[in-house]
């Protein structure tokens, strides 16, 4: 008499490993956004992973377990984004425009990597209050404190034009947060966008509507132009 594990192993590989875990987390993220906690499948999600169902409970005991577990390897890859972006703030030796626009890079590197992250939170936030609290205190909570000094530093400079830094920082991810195929789609509506170059055109165009000359330097251009004109 063979167990259900022996019999299972003549399908599809269990991949009961670590690279098994991993591949239903990465499998899982995209299931989560795109559903919703009560939508996403167990079973589908085993599927596009190439793992065995059972693997969930092993791993992470339920879907419960399973959503908990994505919440933290998002944070956990948002952690080395959080880090650097408090370098920046502590980097006095750069000016303060050209490190604003390192966080923009940073932040769209990280939304890159994991173009799922948006609606992911904004799903879960839509459908349960508690687990909406998990996900502001793992992930929108500590990515808006790691970057709020950088962003109330150029409000007091003059170069963001905003009044807040909470709302300031709600623009810029709303931006740099596209869907996946956010390339192809604007290819359809700009063709002499090449999808290979959206992402690094997106990039300078939220640098530029975001990041502007501080306000008292362009008010001292515009006397001295006064002044020369006067004369």
């Amino acid at each position: 008499m063979t167990t259900g594990l022996v019999s299972r192993s003549r399908g599809r590989p269990t991949k009961d490993r670590t690279d098994g875990r991993e591949a239903l987390l990465s499998v899982a993220v995209g299931a989560f956004a795109r559903h919703g906690f009560a939508g996403a499948d167990l079973r589908g999600i085993a599927s596009a992973a190439g793992v065995s169902p059972n693997l969930v409970r092993v791993h992470f005991g339920n879907k419960n377990g399973l959503w908990t577990a994505c919440v933290e390897r998002l944070a956990e890859a948002m952690a080395p984004s959080l880090t650097a972006a408090a370098r920046l703030f502590n980097d006095d030796s750069r000016p303060l425009a050209e490190r604003l626009r390192d966080a923009v890079s940073i932040t769209n590197a990280f939304y890159e990597a994991f173009p799922d992250v948006r609606d992911f939170v904004l799903r879960i936030a839509s459908e349960d209050d508690e687990r909406a609290a998990i996900v502001t205190k793992k992930i929108l909570r500590p990515a808006y404190e790691a970057a709020q000094p950088l962003i109330t530093a150029g409000i007091a400079a003059g170069i963001i034009r905003g009044t807040h830094p909470a709302l300031v920082y709600v623009v810029l991810n709303s931006m740099l947060s596209q869907p996946p195929r956010f390339p192809e789609l604007l290819a359809q509506l700009a063709p002499d966008i090449a999808p290979a170059v959206s992402r690094a055109q997106l990039i300078e165009t939220v640098v530029s509507t975001l990041l502007h000359e501080p306000l008292a330097t362009a008010a001292g251009i515009l006397a001295d132009s006064s002044q020369e004109n006067q004369s």
